[in-house]
């Protein structure tokens, strides 16, 4: 395979099959909170698959990422840009916003394992990188699925999809919809009117 550098990595899609119990071995020595997220982290909640998926999405924090070069030592690291290339992630890099996400596979010749989500905090708080004024207290941001894989509450995950609304975000939406609890409606909904006003789900969440 070719090297990434300046591919559009949307034709890089070749990922390991979703193993959550070896996703949690490679993990055990990562010295920091991390939740898995996306579409992945609302069938894990609901307890079931609900639809296909392609990728693994992981959260970590954004101040946690020097964590993925010790874990993945011998890895091959990179991230993605804005403008839809992969580039080596070096231990001495750094990244800032709008850099967050960070792609991990053994070798080149190797099917991806996840893509590392780096995410925004402040103290004791998670932060919406989209709109800082919507936050959440670090230890309300995930939960335990079966099986023991920590997963991203469904409200975060559903508020991050609700800015492309594609149709996999939207099938997430009505899959996971019935599940939520009034307490978790109430935050979703209170973040998208601070940074979506009128969002279709808001409309169908009250009505």
């Amino acid at each position: 395979m070719p090297a990434v550098i300046g591919f559009d990595y949307g034709d890089l899609w070749k990922w390991e099959d979703f193993d959550p119990s070896r996703l949690s071995s490679l993990m055990r020595s990562f010295d920091a909170p991390w939740w898995v997220a996306g579409g992945r982290a609302l069938d894990l909640w609901i307890g079931r698959q609900t639809r296909a998926h392609q990728d693994v999405d992981v959260a970590v924090l954004r101040d946690d990422q020097k964590h993925l070069h010790e874990v993945f030592g011998g890895w091959e690291l990179y991230y993605a840009t804005p403008d839809h290339r992969l580039l080596p992630y070096r231990s001495d890099r750094w990244l800032e916003e709008p850099l967050h996400g960070v792609w991990v596979r053994p070798a080149s010749d190797a099917p991806w394992l996840c893509e590392f989500l780096l995410n925004e905090h402040e103290n004791q708080h998670w932060v919406y990188r989209r709109n800082p004024a919507v936050r959440k207290p670090l230890a309300e941001v995930g939960v335990t699925a079966l099986g023991g894989v920590p997963i991203l509450v469904p409200e975060i995950v559903l508020l991050y999809k609700a800015h492309e609304l594609t149709e996999k975000d939207e099938a997430d939406f009505r899959s996971a919809l019935p599940h939520l609890t009034a307490s978790q409606k109430a935050w979703l909904l209170g973040a998208l009117d601070k940074t979506r006003p009128n969002h279709p789900w808001a409309r169908r969440m009250r009505g």
